[in-house]
């Protein structure tokens, strides 16, 4: 805490992270594995660079 007054930072970046992943993970409760539930927070969470397999 002390660090965030002397450094003048927050942490709502990370909070907001947290709070859309936790939103995720609830709507993923079909999932058999967490493969999908991370595919899903990149998904979501990043830019939107998908590149398609190779064939």
């Amino acid at each position: 805490m002390l660090a965030a007054i002397r450094l003048d930072i927050s942490n709502e970046r990370m909070e907001g992270l947290n709070s859309k992943a936790r939103l995720l993970s609830h709507r993923s409760f079909g999932f058999h594995s967490a493969d999908p539930l991370i595919a899903l927070i990149y998904l979501c969470c990043t830019g939107p660079t998908i590149t398609p397999p190779l064939r």
